[in-house]
C-alpha cells in the first residue's frame, strides 16, 4: 500500500526555534524525523501487517497552501498512484497577518475553490483515498494577538470537512483533541505545530482509518475462495473504522447472502443514520429490500 502525506510544517520534523537555529549548536530537535506522524504510521503499519509492503513517502514542504497542493496534486495522484493520500493544510492559509495587514494568504473562498479542484482531480482515480487532517486550533494567546483567528480555523475546517464522503474522502478532526486553554499538550509552544504526542495523536488515529482500509482489501480478496474468512476482515474493519462505505457495501452484499439478515438491516440503518455514501450502495440496499419484502 503506497501512501503520500501531502502539507505544510506540521508534517515535518521541527527545531525548537526555528528562527534561531543554529544545526552546529541546536543538536536536539523539538520533533525528529522519526517521530513525525508519517514515520510513526510507517513502523506502526509494518509491525501489524508484516507480510503488506507499506511506503509512506511524506511530500510535505514548509509554508505550503492549498493552491500549492492543487497545483500538483495531479502530478501526486496520476504519477505516485498512491493508494492513500494524507493531506494537512490550511494553517498557513487561514493565519492572519501583520504583514498584511491583517489578510489571510488564502482567503476562504479560494481556499475552497482550490479544495473543489482538488476533489474534481480525485474522483478521476477511484482507487485512491483521501484522508483530510483537519487543522489544529490555535491557542487563547494567540486568539488575543489575533482577534478572530479561532474562529477563522474553524470555517476552514468546515469547507475541509464539506469534502467527507465516507467512501473516497475521509476527514480526521482536530478541535475536539486540541484544548485552547491547554494547546501544549499536542502543540509545541508556538501554538500551531505539533509536538511528539501530537504526532503521535496524528499517527493512532491515521493507523486505525489505514488498518480498516488494509482489512477490507484482504477481505475483497478472499472473497472468490474463502467468503467467511472474508466475511471476518470485513467485520473487522468496521469495528476498526465503522464509518468506511466501501467495507459497508461488502458487508451488506456478503452479510445477506451468508443469510445473516439481521446483521443485514443493522449495516443499512447505521449506513442511512451516518448518512455514509457509495455510488454503489443505495442500488444494493433497493435490491435487498425489494428481495426481503417478496
Amino acid at each position: 500500500m503506497k501512501i503520500i502525506i501531502l502539507g505544510d510544517s506540521l508534517a515535518l520534523p521541527r527545531p525548537h526555534r526555528i528562527k534561531s537555529f543554529d544545526p552546529e549548536v541546536d543538536k536536539e530537535l523539538a520533533v525528529h524525523f522519526d517521530e513525525t506522524y508519517g514515520c510513526l504510521l510507517q513502523n506502526e503499519l509494518l509491525n501489524a501487517y508484516p507480510t503488506v509492503r507499506f511506503s509512506v513517502t511524506n511530500r510535505a514542504q514548509r509554508l505550503t497552501t492549498i493552491k500549492d497542493i492543487a497545483a500538483q496534486f495531479g502530478d501526486h495522484l496520476f504519477y505516485f498512484q498512491p493508494d492513500v493520500i494524507v493531506m494537512q493544510v490550511g494553517i498557513v492559509d487561514c493565519w492572519i497577518r501583520d504583514e498584511l495587514g491583517g489578510k489571510q494568504l488564502v482567503n476562504v473562498v479560494e481556499f475552497e475553490q482550490h479544495y473543489r479542484a482538488i476533489l474534481t482531480l480525485l474522483q478521476k482515480r477511484p482507487e485512491t483515498k483521501l484522508i483530510v487532517v483537519g487543522i489544529c486550533p490555535t491557542s487563547i494567546k494567540m486568539e488575543k494577538r489575533y482577534p478572530g483567528i479561532l474562529q477563522q480555523i474553524n470555517l476552514y475546517n468546515q469547507v475541509l470537512k464539506s469534502g467527507e464522503n465516507h467512501h473516497q474522502v475521509f476527514f480526521m478532526e482536530m478541535e475536539s483533541y486540541i484544548n485552547s486553554h491547554n494547546p501544549h499538550v499536542y502543540l509545541l509552544p508556538d501554538d500551531h505545530h505539533l509536538n511528539q504526542k501530537g504526532n503521535e495523536l496524528i499517527s493512532r488515529r491515521l493507523v486505525e482509518i489505514i488498518k480498516a482500509f488494509q482489512e477490507n482489501v484482504t477481505g475483497c480478496k478472499m472473497f472468490e475462495t474463502d467468503a467467511e474468512l472474508s466475511y471476518k476482515h470485513f467485520i473487522k474493519s468496521h469495528e476498526i473504522f465503522p464509518y468506511f462505505g466501501d467495507n459497508l457495501y461488502n458487508l451488506i452484499y456478503l452479510s445477506y447472502q451468508m443469510q445473516d439478515w439481521g446483521k443485514t438491516v443493522e449495516y443499512i440503518k447505521f449506513v442511512r443514520m451516518n448518512q455514509i455514501q457509495h455510488p454503489a450502495l443505495p442500488q444494493l440496499v433497493d435490491m435487498i429490500k425489494e428481495q426481503m419484502n417478496s
